[in-house]
């Protein structure tokens, strides 16, 4: 890790109950072009990726800007671009809209986050949810916002 590289982290949801970080890779590089997966970090739920695995990317191990936040708002700062610089992208394999993430998923995105906080020095304020940057559902409601919050604030 590069000292400051990091100043934030946003969760994501995959938006399908199924995938894996190729299967995520491969929709990217297709619908996109993304050379690789735009997230750091994906988190299997057991349909696709064992459940509860962290997957790190290519973008992780080269510590490489990534491509997880879509354009925000005219006007609104941080910009997504910055965004995509500076914070670490996670990605939980589901639909939070439509089912709850599985308890190993949980622990696993809890530890990471707790993790990376430590060694980044990143504060309970800056883990964001892709909701809270832009106008969708990832996370999804299903997601343990605030149970999540106090985990991480500890």
């Amino acid at each position: 890790l590069q000292p400051g590289r990091w100043s934030s982290i946003v969760i994501h949801h995959s938006g399908s109950h199924t995938g894996s970080a190729e299967s995520i890779s491969r929709q990217q590089a297709r619908d996109w072009g993304f050379p690789s997966m735009g997230y750091h970090f994906v988190i299997g739920n057991g349909n696709g990726e064992h459940d509860g695995a962290i997957i790190a990317g290519q973008r992780w191990y080269y510590q490489q800007s990534g491509a997880h936040v879509a354009e925000r708002a005219a006007g609104a700062q941080p910009t997504a671009a910055w965004f995509n610089d500076n914070a670490i992208g996670i990605c939980l394999i589901g639909n939070g809209e439509s089912r709850e993430f599985t308890q190993e998923q949980m622990d696993s995105l809890t530890g990471l986050v707790r993790d990376l906080q430590k060694k980044c020095g990143i504060p309970a304020s800056n883990v964001f949810m892709h909701s809270d940057l832009v106008p969708v559902a990832s996370p999804g409601r299903a997601f343990p916002h605030e149970m999540f919050a106090l985990e991480i604030s500890n």
